[in-house]
């Protein structure tokens, strides 16, 4: 038997535009994706018995087949005819329906931690259509770093590693659904991309943090905060502490500031904490800065 162990990084949207809604029901999106150092834990042991199993620790997530980490095991099965069975322990870090992306991360690793010791060194799955199935997020928790994403956020181009900075998280004592924030969309929230675009080539020129922060926008922002105060009192906080911009990152319901200084995201974190919520000081990870181990 083989085990493996592997990270699954959070993600934020630095900017998310809705361009509108797609023939097949789905919105067309530009977003730019970056992947934090805030992480689960697995380790993926493969067994002889048929069958996927799961054990998930530190959050109240389905353990089965509802799980994106289980699908993602049966998904790989299915398209190489192995393994016959794993084994799969998921410590949970990432706080669930935060729009931090947890899940398709979780359904990343577990791929890569396949991959790493499939016994067919011939093999070349295509991670990308596999990925896509399980998730539109997943195709980009597979590579990480920094990206734009098109489409359904699927379709992506790569991007330079972010400036160095530093990132605060806090969530508030709610979670969103994903289809209840779409469904709050007015076509006003409706943008044509240019701010993620513009985002974008600042980054490709390796621009400032500073000079990318200007771009940073959510289009569910607007119906989000009129239903929920909260969310606009914590961005008001982050950027009274030295925030050089906060927004929520997906469909919610986690905010992020993004700091120049280490000190300053420290200290409002310490103080959003010592209010009860939740809430850590995080850094941007490069690209294919996520290290896969096998122990055994």
């Amino acid at each position: 038997m083989s085990a493996v162990e592997v990270r699954a990084c959070a993600k934020i949207n630095l900017c998310l535009e809705v361009i509108g809604r797609r023939p097949d029901g789905y919105h067309e999106l530009m977003t730019v994706f970056q992947v934090v150092s805030l992480h689960d834990d697995l380790r993926v042991e493969i067994r002889e018995e048929r069958g996927i199993r799961i054990d998930v620790q530190g959050a109240d997530v389905p353990p089965g087949r509802d799980n994106l980490a289980w699908r993602a095991a049966r998904a790989y099965r299915r398209m190489r005819g192995w393994p016959e069975g794993a084994s799969i322990r998921l410590s949970k870090r990432i706080p669930v329906g935060a729009g931090l992306g947890g899940g398709s991360a979780d359904a990343a690793a577990v791929l890569k931690a396949l991959y790493e010791v499939d016994p067919d060194e011939r093999s070349q799955p295509d991670f990308h259509r596999l990925a896509a199935g399980l998730g539109a997020d997943v195709p980009f928790c597979m590579m990480g770093g920094t990206a734009i994403g098109y489409g359904r956020g699927d379709e992506l181009i790569y991007l330079p590693d972010l400036p160095h900075c530093w990132i605060a998280l806090v969530k508030p004592e709610l979670s969103v659904s994903t289809a209840e924030a779409y469904d709050m969309l007015e076509r006003s929230d409706f943008t044509d991309g240019d701010r993620a675009d513009s985002m974008a080539d600042v980054i490709e020129r390796e621009g400032d943090i500073e000079e990318i922060a200007r771009y940073v926008h959510n289009a569910f922002a607007r119906p989000l905060t009129e239903r929920w105060p909260i969310f606009g009192e914590l961005k008001a906080r982050l950027r009274d502490a030295g925030a050089l911009a906060a927004e929520i990152t997906g469909s919610g319901s986690a905010v992020f500031g993004i700091f120049a200084t280490e000190s300053e995201a420290e200290a409002v974190v310490a103080e959003l904490s010592a209010d009860g919520l939740w809430a850590c000081v995080v850094e941007p990870v490069d690209a294919w800065d996520d290290p896969v181990t096998i122990v055994e």
